[in-house]
This record gives structure tokens, sequence and C-alpha cells, in this order.
């Protein structure tokens, strides 16, 4: 490989294995030098998925979707337990640390995947020893009981203390820490989800959704506790035993899952003076937008990066497209492939249409399922228009269905608009409309109905009652070929079938044939579905 580009990755996440993938074939054809460096122990891994490993629904090698020394079979230098402490742009330098001490790599181009890191809310430290306090309460460093959930190490220590069955807190009441909060009362541990606001996942569902999924979780056996923090962790002779929270309440706990946000792990980026805003700020390419010296070799991907300098938005299926776009971008830089097709904007067209463009005139909206084996929740786009507030003759104006069913847990939200071009030419057919947004409790099927709508940029039936009365239908919703059914990886129904009906017989060949199932898991049902329906057409009679 001497004299033949050299790429490297700093992060072996899942948007960094994406990445490689990409640029695979020009290594194994000796056009292209390519290293990565991760700061775990292992390779990439779903980290979507480390509820379920958590909790002990599945083992930690389940979420493997990398394996190093394949990699190194295939010409890629893979660095693990390694970490990057110093960036030279001007000169393409790296500076890395790992078990054979420091050393400094030169590049042509380099792809920062360091993705964000949890943050630790402010908490004091009470010290007891035999129940008595002996020590003044301080800030002192967190003990082993107190933990966020962001990778593997994390997932195997919190497996290790829920083994005992004693009480947890959850603090946090977004998407991941109803998640989390759900899994561990779903094994049958005490659990308390503790949340600032009104109510849980209140940002993404509203009040009155928000309401419902509070009481749905406390039949599923989570104590809730609304505008509630953490002010102090009590530790007995070295052991987490207690959280004190901001209503004065002392809550029993021997371990306290911190669900509390995350930042962008961009302190290399900016300590080597590139642009930094919440992430490092990269054009639609994944290259940085700075313009000193060497700016232009330094792109990012994932959680790190704030794409057009908007905030990371968390999502494994818009990492997964970032990835693909600095493939595409850095394959033309080097001279390795074909030229990229751009839009009218400028942005690659392919990452467009699966990223989006930031606004709801976007093809297709991020859809958001709770990952959960006893609640179904599911919500899209924006659903905080007043429908009551809006003009009637504004032709402008979004349209908001409600209904809900509090006694058997079940809550509907739908708003729609018309596209722009509808507006323009005064039409007001339903073909006219777009899906704005969604929000799903307690109804499944009326959830896989909205989110297929939310991800071909379209509009469920003109009469949203027909919904609920599918709801109960026994026919579930049938996908057909061109309809999406893994949102993570954007793999159609048709890719799947095609797999199943040729070389794939379980979900974990149809994983590495097509890449479907391989982010939340939520698809595997319907992967299965199809995979028995191949079987069935080739069984002998």
């Amino acid at each position: 490989m001497e004299g033949k580009p050299h790429v490297v990755i700093i992060g072996f996440g899942p948007v960094a294995s994406r990445l490689v993938e990409e640029l695979l074939p020009d290594v194994t054809a000796g056009a292209l030098r390519l290293t990565i460096a991760g700061s775990e122990s292992r390779a990439a891994y779903q980290r979507i998925r480390l509820g379920d490993v958590s909790v002990g629904r599945i083992a930690p090698e389940e979420l493997s979707t990398d394996n190093e020394e394949d990699l190194r079979a295939q010409g890629v230098d893979v660095l693990l337990n390694t970490t990057a402490t110093g960036l030279d742009p001007a000169a393409r330098i790296v500076t890395l640390n790992g078990p054979g001490g420091e050393r400094k790599l030169t590049y042509t181009k380099i792809v920062l995947a360091t993705g964000a890191e949890p943050i630790m809310p402010a908490m004091s430290v009470e010290s007891r020893h035999s129940g008595n306090v002996d020590a003044e309460v301080t800030h002192s460093r967190y003990p082993d009981g107190v933990t966020a959930l962001r990778d593997m190490t994390d997932a195997l220590h919190i497996r290790s203390r829920l083994k005992y069955g004693r009480p947890v807190v959850v603090l946090g009441g977004g998407v991941l820490g109803v998640e989390a909060a759900l899994a561990v009362a779903e094994v049958g541990v005490p659990v308390t989800l503790l949340h600032r606001g009104e109510v849980p996942m209140g940002r993404q569902l509203g009040t009155d959704a928000g309401m419902l999924l509070r009481r749905e979780l406390m039949l599923a056996g989570v104590d809730v506790r609304a505008g509630s923090d953490v002010t102090t962790v009590v530790v007995d002779d070295g052991e987490l035993t207690a959280v004190r929270t901001s209503r004065d309440e002392i809550l029993p706990a021997s371990l306290l899952i911190t669900c509390t946000g995350v930042k962008p792990r961009d302190e290399l980026a900016a300590a080597a003076g590139l642009p930094v805003k919440r992430g490092i700020v990269t054009g639609w390419d994944a290259r940085s937008t700075g313009t000193a010296e060497g700016h232009a070799d330094v792109y990012a991907v994932g959680d790190c990066a704030a794409v057009d300098g908007r905030d990371p938005s968390g999502l494994i299926g818009a990492g997964w497209a970032q990835a693909e776009a600095a493939a595409a971008a850095l394959r033309q830089q080097l001279n390795l492939g074909v030229a990229i097709e751009l839009d009218a904007s400028g942005a690659p067209v392919e990452f467009d249409a699966a990223y989006g463009d930031g606004t709801q005139d976007s093809v297709g909206l991020e859809v958001f399922l709770l990952k959960s084996k006893t609640l179904n929740v599911a919500c899209a786009g924006e659903t905080s228009h007043d429908p009551w507030g809006s003009d009637l003759w504004d032709p402008a104006a979004p349209t908001v269905s409600n209904w809900s069913d509090t006694k058997r847990g079940q809550y509907l939200r739908i708003v729609t608009g018309p596209n722009p071009s509808a507006v323009e030419s005064c039409a007001d057919a339903p073909t006219g409309e777009r899906l704005l947004g969604f929000v799903s409790v307690g109804l499944p099927r009326a959830a896989a109905e909205l989110a297929m709508h939310a991800t071909r940029g379209t509009i469920p039936v003109a009469d949203r009652t027909a919904l609920l009365a599918a709801e109960h239908a026994t026919r579930e919703v049938e996908l057909g070929p061109d309809d999406v059914l893994c949102r993570c990886a954007g793999i159609t129904a048709g890719t799947v079938m095609e797999a199943a009906s040729t070389c794939c017989r379980t979900v974990k060949e149809i994983s590495a044939e097509t890449r479907a199932g391989t982010g939340c898991g939520t698809c595997h049902k319907n992967i299965e579905k199809i995979l028995a329906a191949a079987a069935s057409m080739t069984a002998p009679v």
C-alpha cells in the first residue's frame, strides 16, 4: 500500500462501521490504505440495542457488526483501545494513544466518527458508614452504582447489578430513559423513573399522549415521578444505597441510570481549530467547512457531526446516510470512483434523499419508535399544532385529528398539511396533502401504517377513522415490495423478499446480505414473516 492514499477513521461505532463497509472494496482492490482507531476493546456493535444487553435479554456478541480479524485479513489496519489525543490538520498528522503507547500517523484524509458522550447531571455525594453520616456532603466522584447507558461497558455494568433485584432509579424522561425504565420493569426489578418535565417524553408526544404514557408506565410496574431531579447520591460503605431528589425525597437505589442527554465529542476538532457548533460543522458531503490549511481533508460523521450547522439528530439512519455521503466524497476527492450526483442545492442526491434537508419539505420523516416489549409508542414530525388555533379558510393551515381511549391505553394524533404546490394551485384534494407528523400510543397497526406514510412522504387515508377501524382487524399491515421495512437502513421489503427467496434463511443472514435489521431490531418480526413465507413457497408438497 506504499504510496496509496491513506484514510484514517477515528472512532469505531456503527456509523464508522458503515463507512468502512463502503470503502472496503477500494482497500481490497489495493487502491486505498485504511486505518480505523476505536477507544473500546471490541469492534463496532449495534449500540441502539444496548438496553437488551443490560437486562440480560441478549448476549453482547449478538450485537457485533464487525470482526477485527476479518477486517485485518482484508487489509484494514484496526487499532482497538486507542484514542486520538491530537490533530494537526496543516501537517495531516493525528496523534494516537493505545496499547503500544503514543504514535503519530500521517493521513491523506481523516474522518472523525467520535460520537457523543453522556451528560452526567450535577449531584452531590453523601458518604455514610453503617448507616451513619461520616462525611460532609461533597462533589466527589460518583460511586460505581451511578452510570449512563452509552456503551457495552455500561450495559454489562448494569446487567451485573440487576441480577440482585434491588431497587433501581432511572433519571430522565426522554426516549432513552423511558426505554431503560421499561426494560428494568420487564425483568421484574423495582424501578422508579424521575423526570424534570410534566410528563415523560413530553417533547415528542405532547401533554395528552404523555399523560397516557405515564399511566401505561405505571401499569407496567414503573414508579413515575414528575418534576423531580436527583440532587444527592447516598453512599454507604462505598455502595450506592439511595438518592435524594429535588423534592427532598429519599429513594432506595442500588443503581442510578442517568439518561439526561448527550453532547458531541468534538474536543479534538475544536483543539485543532476546526469549526465547531454543538458538533463538528460539515457540509452535506461530511467535509469540514473550515477554510484553514488542511481543514478540507477532515470529515465528520455520526453524533459528532453538525451537518450544515444543525444539531446532530442522534438517529442511526441519518448517521449511516452521512457515512455513505462521506465515502462518495472521499472516492471523488481521491479519484477512486465516479463523480457524485448533486441536486440543485449542491447536496449529494442519495444523501439528501436519505437524510432530508432539515425542513418539513423533505421527503419522508424520521420515525421514533419506543423499543419495548410492553408498550407500543411511535411518533414522527411536528405534532404541536393547535387544532383550534388554525384558520379554517387558510389553505396552508394544517389539519389536526385527535382520538383517545384512555381506558384501553390508546391515543392517536395525526397532523397533515397541503403541499406547497397544492397551495399555489388552490387544490384541496387529499392527494395534495402531506403528513406533517403523528403520535401513536397503544395502536401498533395504526403506528405501522403511519410509519410507512412518514417514510414515503405521503398521507394516510382521507377518512382517519379507517385507521382505527383497521386496528382491530385480524390482518396486519401488508408491506409492499417498495415499502421500507427497515427504517434504520432504508431497506425495502422487496429487497428482503428477494434475499429470502434466493440465499438467506435466517434473520442474521438477511442482515448480513441486505443490512436490514442491523439497527434498532424492531423490523425483525417482519423479516421473520418474510422468511417463513419464502420457506413455505419452497417447501416440498
